[in-house]
């Protein structure tokens, strides 16, 4: 699988260039507890040249397994930003690698906060603490009990002190 995505500019198609394909996971370098690269990046790019100016727009992707802030377990969740637009100017290159840029942009849409939620699981903090989902209602002021009634911070009473 390739590491690398070079788009060639000598000779490019005036009609524009279309990129399909998948670049090898270990591009992100990340292998961590908390976030693990699971699969490859997937892409399929549009890429029109107007005069010294390429511009890149498409949709890409990456599978990943993250750790719920909340309750520590691990689940599958994958990355995909709704829409990708990128330029660059090109005059006297002949091949533009936009590897670094995908993954940026992959990286950089990973949720800062990962919960359980996200992949469509139920987190085991809502089941024992309360209700703590992401699409409930927000309550006004600053009242922090849930709808059973248990503040959200009795969580924090479950953690042995010293």
């Amino acid at each position: 699988m390739d590491t690398r995505l070079i788009i060639p500019l000598d000779e490019f198609p005036e009609e524009g260039l279309r990129l399909n394909g998948s670049l090898d996971a270990s591009i992100f370098g990340i292998d961590s507890e908390a976030l693990q690269s699971t699969g490859p990046l997937e892409y399929e790019l549009e890429a029109q040249l107007f005069e010294t100016e390429l511009v890149i727009q498409g949709n890409i992707s990456a599978a990943f397994r993250l750790r719920c802030d909340r309750c520590l377990t691990h689940f599958d969740y994958t990355c995909a930003p709704d829409s990708l637009a990128l330029s660059y100017e090109v005059k006297g290159k002949s091949a533009l690698d936009i590897t670094d840029d995908l993954r940026e942009e992959l990286i950089l849409a990973l949720p800062c906060y990962p919960k359980c939620e996200l992949s469509g699981e139920e987190c085991e903090i809502n089941n024992d603490f309360g209700d703590f989902r992401l699409d409930k209602d927000p309550l006004s002021g600053v009242d922090s009990s849930t709808p059973s009634g248990k503040s959200v911070w009795d969580a924090l009473d479950q953690f042995p002190t010293e």
